[in-house]
């Protein structure tokens, strides 16, 4: 009998712990990732000419792709270098690289082959979760980046919430961009995650399992925050953002804790000047986000929309944990951007939560900055991501992700370690 991979190893002692649940789905992935571990491992006289084949993942909300990636990217043997990222997180850095060599006199050529060539030296396997392409300053940079990526024999292991060929549909120019997917197909064997139940929303039923995260009772919100705060007064903060910029905030730092409690209202969260580069950083800081005044989204609140759900994308990366005070429902909060029936959900949500409909899963929407000029997402100044172009296609299922993750968040074990 061939001998486990640490991945294998690793997930049926999870198994076993109870923290994970037997999944044929998840099951059938970690075989095939363990198999790609192997080939990573064997001494390179044993190695085909290229690189072996990534593995492009797709497939509902909920159903464990990302936490199968995450133990993929924890079990790789030291010698192999990885660089386990949210997609927002990654095109930041490679359009501030882009950004660096540009501004360079000396620079000769194409600069997204160098910066391609830097990021294979640094990892040799890319971990993304939630690949999707919203943005067409992304979609028109994406096969240069990586024809040097996987020309030097980098290995990409992604997920996403929908399969190649539907990757920036409807968006502008999207022909120059169908080569792209044509790489991934050649690069990556397309895997779909197989299941329909959410499993965020399946956990435990016993109250004393969860900590609750919607607050509709504003003295639980106060209660819950003033507990944290543990008798310190909040302070303004300022964290630093890409770009030479800051984002002030109220938090403190509890003692004894890298983290911070920070303590914010919806609309300085997510109006104004607020893009991913904001969001990443302070996730990077932060442990806990209270949100208050959360409310029920206006038809025209499309930008708005689509920061908080970058915001919870990105929390959910850095396993951060968001409170809200809301004046409705959740799945109310977003009735009029998208009708209830269209959320997207697998599983069934408690009763407080519930939804008229199921589906499937979601993507978050980029931002992207030009100068100091916030575009939409589908490149277009004031095109609303939901009125045409890639964004439109993807919004649904945004709406249906992040209701997903909030509700993880609300388990006692959320971010807690294995």
């Amino acid at each position: 009998m061939a001998s486990q991979t640490a991945l294998e190893a690793t997930y049926r002692a999870l198994i076993s712990r109870g923290r994970l649940s037997q999944d044929n789905g998840q099951a059938a992935l970690v075989t095939r990732l363990a198999q790609l571990q192997t080939s990573l491992t064997q001494p390179k006289s044993e190695l085909k000419a290229s690189a072996p084949r990534g593995v492009y993942i797709y497939g509902s909300v909920g159903t464990g792709k990302s936490r199968i990636a995450d133990l993929f990217a924890a079990t790789l043997p030291s010698q192999i270098s990885r660089r386990r990222i949210h997609f927002h997180e990654f095109m930041l850095d490679v359009h501030a690289r882009l950004h660096k060599a540009r501004s360079q006199s000396s620079f000769r050529g194409d600069p997204l082959i160098q910066i391609g060539m830097d990021v294979r030296t640094e990892s040799q396997v890319l971990c993304f979760d939630e690949f999707q392409v919203t943005d067409i300053a992304d979609a028109m940079i994406l096969k240069r980046l990586f024809s040097a990526i996987w020309g030097t024999g980098g290995v990409l292991v992604s997920t996403s919430n929908r399969p190649p060929e539907k990757l920036y549909e409807n968006g502008l120019n999207r022909d120059l961009f169908v080569p792209f997917i044509h790489q991934i197909k050649d690069r990556c064997e397309v895997w779909k995650m197989e299941g329909q139940d959410d499993y965020r929303t399946k956990n435990s039923d016993d109250p004393a399992d969860r900590i609750d995260v919607l607050f509709l009772d504003p003295s639980k919100f106060k209660e819950s925050l003033h507990k944290q705060l543990s008798g310190q007064e909040l302070e303004r903060l300022e964290i630093a953002v890409h770009g030479n910029r800051a984002l002030s905030v109220s938090a403190i730092r509890p003692n004894g804790e890298s983290g911070l409690v920070v303590s914010s209202t919806f609309e300085e969260m997510c109006h104004s000047y607020r893009g991913s580069a904001d969001y990443v950083a302070l996730c990077r800081q932060s442990k806990d986000i209270y949100i208050s005044k959360l409310r029920k989204f206006a038809k025209d609140d499309l930008d708005v929309v689509r920061r908080f759900i970058t915001l919870v994308d990105l929390a959910y990366e850095s396993k951060v944990r968001i409170f809200c005070l809301s004046d409705a429902p959740l799945v109310e909060v977003f009735a009029n951007i998208v009708r209830p029936a269209d959320v997207p959900l697998q599983g069934q949500l408690p009763r407080q939560m519930t939804v008229r409909s199921e589906g499937g899963s979601s993507s978050s929407m980029m931002t992207t900055f030009i100068g100091e000029t916030e575009w939409s997402a589908t490149g277009l100044a004031e095109a609303s991501l939901v009125t045409g172009g890639a964004g439109e296609t993807d919004v649904r299922f945004a709406i249906g992700r992040a209701i997903s993750r909030l509700y993880e968040m609300g388990f006692r074990e959320y971010g807690i370690g294995d």
